[in-house]
């Protein structure tokens, strides 16, 4: 009797094994076939385009990037994404399909995100990511680009944490590009934490929401003195949930639409994905300490290539109200704010059209007067 309980057990765990095995090889396959149509449907298929997905060595380390437009010799474009940790080469395609219309547009993976957290040894990018090391790896990326495509400049939009990056660049090393755009720009980093904060909480005690109320009181003294991600999280998910705009359509945040997009990128493997995940958690373990200090403030005041920024009024993360002073006390070729009355922090996927008109209207001429008068 035992005997045959024994083998039914076994035959049991066999069968078990067999389904999931097949539930794998099914999700694998599934996996491939959306790599397929996303990469049919995003195909650059003109004579002077280029679909190019790129290592390249930067700073000691491989780090990816991704080249796409219809024209190689439009205006390059590149994307400095936020996070720090949030790469975008899978994400991009939900947004940025026709600006490579008129511009070459390059998206990074930066040191500790997506490709290049997967590619790199992960105790080599902890000891080396710091600001100072990032802003030199922009430099040569940047200058990468230039070399590469031989030519004299390059445009830069530069998203939240990217917008850091950015604005040193356009600050210290003007030569290198046409124009930059900053996009949730970052001004004062312990300054904005505490806008946040009381905006948030005030919008929580006006509506009556118990619950954010009791949840944002137990962080106070907020900023701390210290980074805490625990209370940063809190203080991010409410601000979110109260200072952003309407919900009206799909979230860029949203969990499913964003793993959907990075299980069917084309450009990524099983590892990429894992990387994706992972990169963000320790990209925000090894550098919120000293990201959290950050005043762009101290560049200073004056700039030799033109400053636009493209900011959502409802922006929930960087306060509208910082962006629009800071705004006011810099001096530029070219210094506006443009406003996205139905955004928050992410304007070039919430307002797609009008983002992209407003790069052709303001940015593309920018590039394109520079190159034919140099």
């Amino acid at each position: 009797m035992i005997k045959k309980a024994l083998r039914i057990v076994k035959v049991m765990a066999m069968i078990l094994a067999g389904l999931i095995l097949i539930l794998i090889v099914s999700a694998l396959l599934y996996r491939k076939l959306l790599q397929h149509k996303v990469a049919q449907d995003r195909a650059i298929t003109s004579p002077n385009g280029i679909a190019s997905l790129e290592r390249v060595r930067i700073g000691g380390i491989d780090e990816w990037i991704e080249i796409r437009g219809q024209n190689v010799n439009n205006p390059i474009l590149l994307f400095i994404h936020g996070g720090p940790g949030i790469a975008f080469i899978p994400l991009a395609g939900d947004f940025q399909g026709p600006w490579e219309e008129r511009f070459t547009v390059v998206e990074w993976d930066q040191r500790g995100a997506g490709k290049t957290y997967a590619s790199n040894d992960k105790e080599l990018q902890q000891r080396t990511m710091n600001i100072p090391q990032m802003e030199q790896d922009t430099l040569e990326v940047v200058n990468y680009l230039r070399h590469r495509f031989k030519r004299e400049k390059i445009l830069i939009v530069g998203h939240s944490w990217g917008s850091v990056l950015g604005l040193w660049l356009a600050h210290e090393h003007p030569e290198t590009i046409y124009a930059y755009v900053g996009v949730g720009q970052v001004v004062n980093m312990e300054q904005n934490a505490r806008l946040v904060y009381r905006d948030e909480l005030n919008q929580a005690r006006s509506r009556y929401d118990e619950q954010a109320v009791k949840e944002l009181e137990s962080i106070a003294p907020y900023p701390p003195p210290n980074a805490d991600e625990r209370k940063t999280f809190i203080a991010n998910r409410w601000a979110g949930k109260l200072l952003g705009p309407p919900e009206t359509g799909a979230s860029f945040t949203d969990v499913r639409r964003i793993l959907f997009a990075v299980v069917s990128a084309p450009e990524y493997s099983l590892a990429d994905d894992f990387g994706f995940v992972r990169g963000q958690m320790f990209s925000l373990e090894t550098m919120l300490p000293e990201v959290s200090k950050v005043d762009l403030t101290q560049l200073g005041s004056g700039f030799g290539v033109p400053i636009l920024f493209f900011e959502g009024r409802h922006d929930p993360y960087c306060r509208p109200s910082l962006i629009e002073e800071y705004g006011q006390t810099i001096t530029a070729p070219k210094n506006e704010i443009v406003w996205f009355e139905d955004s928050g922090h992410f304007p070039f996927f919430e307002e797609k059209q009008k983002f992209t008109n407003e790069l052709f209207q303001r940015v593309l001429p920018l590039a394109a007067f520079r190159q034919s008068g140099n």
